[in-house]
């Protein structure tokens, strides 16, 4: 039976014309006449050939290509990425055969390819393409009703009758108060350990008494495993967006009543040197990290931390165009020049021009779908805007440019705190450049202060990243060994998304105790 399959394998594989997406009634008939060459239709294989014909006709079984198999264990459209690559389609390959914009998006979008594609797409099961659309199209998880939060008379705490913790109003207390714990950035964000040192601390303030008469503030936990994620990672762990079992996720989902991939807090119109409408948050580069399962290079306006995110994730796009722009006044100096046009802003250093609109995403989005109004998008629609500009103004481009692009980051720069590409100070790349040496910023400096507004009964959240810990419920003490060695867990207000984070990032921190006020 093995060798018989094996066989109309290859026949319908020679006998089958190319597809961009395959027909499971084409793929059966052409099997069938596999099975009817004469080779095979001997005596003594009659009846074997009758079998996997009947199972065929009637429960639709499909013995060949096997690649691409609709697999639970892995998610469709990752499935069809890998589909993609394997034809030879590169993760951030630029304008010319990209894996998303030249592969992926045509087959899941069901369009045509760039014309700049020079390789054809890979057959893909019909099945494994529903799926994919249908994961990206579908609603978000329903998140259980919640009983209202309780503010203290004071203001101080809150309580929160769904988790039966007590939590801190203050989201970023960290920033008024160290309790004589170092390390701790003036915007308040801390790396992990500085965040346990600093709890530790807060429960032995007032001579043992605790902070606000309270000795057992923790950080917010984690489960390992929460149906409610959109996903799961490597080592088993939940993540991604809907995430409603931890504590931070039923806070954002269902307490506040937020919804991914909204922030809780908007930033309101700014200046920083040249540039309008920075974003105190993560912006895309177009560089796949070191480790392609961690997606893709990113860069924090809000720490100067280095890093990378999975492209699910909502992060904002500051294009540029290497080079000069031709007919602008040549270079003086160092420092950023504003064009002619005001719009652009050369670096010198970089020897790149960036557009002064640090968030043209939120106002133009050049038709490109899946761009939140807050102008925070997936990578894959990242790649997609950026291609949009070029072909603007009926293929003359945004500004006359037809060569955005996304940053990218470039070799190993020994100038990171850590190991490649990773880590602060990283001044190799463009944004690194820009932020520690253009813009003059430090670790742990955002680009923008948020502003101190109230978020129900909270106040001076901050529409970044937050540390939490391992637990399965929140009452729960914090687990002492993370997901993964070397991270711990964090949870993102400025879109809902739920991660884990290295130790050595900078983030900040929220804090309960368990039971009422």
């Amino acid at each position: 039976m093995l060798e018989l399959m094996q066989l109309s394998k290859v026949k319908t594989l020679k006998g089958t014309p190319k597809a961009n997406i395959t027909s499971y009634e084409s793929r059966s008939f052409a099997c069938v006449n596999a099975l009817r060459t004469p080779e095979l239709m001997n005596p003594m294989r009659r009846t074997l050939v009758h079998l996997p014909i009947l199972l065929m006709m009637l429960f639709g079984l499909d013995l060949v290509f096997t690649e691409n198999h609709v697999r639970a264990d892995r998610d469709p459209c990752d499935q069809i990425k890998t589909a993609c690559k394997n034809a030879g389609f590169v993760l951030g390959g630029g304008t010319r055969n990209g894996l998303l914009l030249d592969c992926f998006q045509p087959i899941v979008q069901g369009t045509a390819q760039p014309k700049s594609a020079s390789r054809p797409l890979p057959t893909i099961n019909p099945q494994l393409v529903d799926a994919c659309r249908a994961e990206r199209d579908s609603t978000p998880v329903a998140v259980p009703s919640n009983a209202p939060l309780v503010p203290a008379a004071d203001g101080q705490t809150v309580y929160d009758p769904n988790l039966k913790v007590t939590w801190l109003a203050d989201g970023n207390l960290a920033s008024k108060q160290t309790f004589g714990v170092s390390n701790i950035n003036k915007s308040g964000s801390m790396d992990y350990a500085t965040a346990v040192r600093w709890i530790a601390a807060m429960n032995k303030a007032d001579q043992g008494r605790g902070y606000l008469g309270h000795t057992n503030w923790q950080l917010p936990t984690a489960p390992a495993k929460d149906e409610s994620c959109a996903r799961t990672g490597r080592n088993g762990e939940s993540f991604g967006f809907h995430c409603s079992g931890s504590a931070l996720g039923s806070l954002y989902y269902g307490s506040l009543g937020l919804r991914e991939p909204n922030t809780a807090v908007r930033i309101p119109a700014n200046k920083v040197g040249p540039f309008t409408d920075f974003q105190p948050y993560l912006y895309w580069s177009g560089s796949p990290a070191a480790d392609p399962k961690q997606g893709f290079v990113s860069f924090s306006f809000n720490s100067g931390f280095q890093g990378a995110n999975v492209w699910r994730n909502y992060l904002y796009v500051l294009p540029m165009i290497k080079g000069k722009l031709p007919g602008t006044p040549p270079a003086s100096g160092e420092g950023l020049q504003v064009n002619p046009d005001e719009q652009t802003v050369y670096d010198p250093i970089a020897r790149v021009t960036w557009l002064a609109d640090a968030n043209l995403a939120a106002k133009q989005t050049f038709g490109v779908a899946d761009i939140n109004s807050d102008g925070a998008m997936e990578h894959a629609a990242a790649v997609e805007w950026v291609a949009a500009l070029n072909r603007a103004d009926q293929g003359r481009g945004y500004l006359g440019h037809t060569n955005w692009q996304l940053p990218e980051t470039g070799p190993p720069d020994p100038s990171c705190s850590m190991k490649g590409t990773t880590g602060y100070n990283c001044t190799a790349s463009p944004m690194g450049e820009l932020f520690y040496r253009q813009l003059r910023l430090h670790r742990g400096e955002s680009v923008v202060v948020a502003p101190d507004v109230k978020v129900g009964p909270f106040h001076d959240i901050q529409p970044y990243l937050y540390w939490a810990c391992g637990g399965e419920t929140a009452i729960s003490a914090c687990l002492t060994s993370g997901p993964a060695e070397g991270f711990e867990w964090n949870f993102s207000f400025g879109n809902g998304f739920q991660g884990t984070n290295l130790l050595a990032n900078d983030l900040y921190v929220i804090v309960y105790y368990p039971g009422a006020n």
